[in-house]
């Protein structure tokens, strides 16, 4: 990507008008994108793609003085110089637009210029870039802006806050280090009673309010699972998509037999049924959710059960084969002892498109339809 399209343009109006970028976009039409099924891998070469078909116009001109507003640039378009983003659309019933660390309809600065308007979060244009997976072709582009998208599909949804935790390559590699390769600590003090070493899981359901005796402690927990997840693929895929599957398997080993509908229930903790939270790390952060064992607070669908005693597996994945090469199991108050949590929190705004709107503009690239 041209470092140039990281700066800002020179004012609002100096952007490249839309009409002018349906027209630069059409020689997208048909082009291969090779879906990995990894959000970020697939996300980066789609901007690529869109930054080459840029690069072969002349820019908008750039400020002489200017600043970012957001911390660290939290919400700011990757396509910052014509204040685009983009988003891959495949398939589905509906698609589930996710704005990060910004109210797309809520006026907010993101640039500020020494003299004239700022550009604002308002002004952001959004790039639908429909590909079909069975031939990586792209069949549509639509450029959307955020009134558009509110007046057509319904308001954004209210943001989701999402807290996320680091885990460095020293700590990984020291966990990676141990014989099994597993980081452990016992259930709280106050938890222990209401758990069993022991349980017949097979008729419950794994998203079930936690019972006292059918709970397993934590170290029947890694004996049933750790043995069984350590050596395993999670195959590539969306974050959600591997999530799911993970979580299958460990409510699998755990004794559960969960139907499609249970594992698609999301939901904190995930394995509600025994208090457990289950994250893939195959990157620095984890994506802790709303929830953090940083802030301990009642956990509302677990009584008894606070952010701190709500029981954590963290499979550490190889990010390119899938292989888990190792795992964190433990109660979510020790993952400070070894991890650092993000001091600022994410948060997503989400608006579901409906797939039908994407199948009229096949062929097309399109403005606001």
């Amino acid at each position: 990507m041209n470092v140039a399209l990281k700066v800002p343009p020179k004012s609002k109006h100096d952007l490249t008008p839309p009409e002018d970028l349906v027209t630069r976009f059409r020689q997208l039409l048909g082009a291969k994108l090779r879906l990995t099924g990894k959000t970020r891998t697939d996300g980066s070469e789609l901007r690529n793609l869109v930054c080459e078909v840029l690069d072969q116009h002349p820019f908008p001109p750039a400020p002489e003085d200017y600043r970012i507003i957001p911390p660290k640039r939290k919400g700011v378009p990757r396509i910052l110089r014509e204040l685009l983003d983009t988003y891959i659309v495949t398939t589905g019933a509906s698609y589930n637009l996710q704005v990060w660390n910004r109210i797309p309809t809520g006026a907010s600065v993101l640039v500020e210029y020494a003299t004239g308007q700022p550009l604002l979060t308002t002004d952001v244009r959004y790039v639908l870039i429909r590909v079909e997976p069975e031939s990586n072709q792209i069949r549509s582009v639509a450029i959307l802006t955020p009134d558009y998208i509110e007046s057509r599909f319904g308001r954004f949804g209210k943001p989701t806050i999402k807290h996320q935790l680091m885990i460095s390559q020293k700590a990984r590699a020291a966990i990676l280090s141990l014989r099994p390769p597993l980081l452990f600590y016992a259930d709280l003090p106050n938890i222990a009673p209401m758990t069993s070493r022991t349980a017949r899981l097979l008729r419950y359901d794994m998203h079930a309010e936690p019972q006292f005796g059918l709970v397993l402690c934590l170290d029947s927990v890694a004996r049933k699972v750790a043995r069984v997840l350590i050596g395993k693929i999670v195959q590539a895929g969306s974050t959600k998509n591997r999530g799911q599957a993970l979580e299958e398997i460990v409510a699998r080993a755990l004794g559960y037999r969960p139907r499609k509908a249970e594992l698609l229930a999301g939901g904190y903790p995930d394995i509600r049924h025994q208090a457990l939270e289950v994250k893939i790390q195959d990157g620095p952060t984890v994506d802790l959710g709303r929830f953090s064992p940083q802030f301990e607070e009642a956990a509302p669908s677990c009584p008894g059960f606070t952010t701190a005693s709500i029981r954590c597996l963290i499979a550490l994945t190889d990010s390119v084969t899938g292989l888990i090469q190792g795992a964190v199991i433990c109660p979510g108050l020790m993952l400070g002892r070894h991890f650092a949590f993000v001091a600022e929190t994410n948060f997503k705004c989400q608006r579901s498109i409906p797939m039908e709107f994407f199948g009229d503009l096949d062929g097309r690239v399109v403005f606001n339809p």
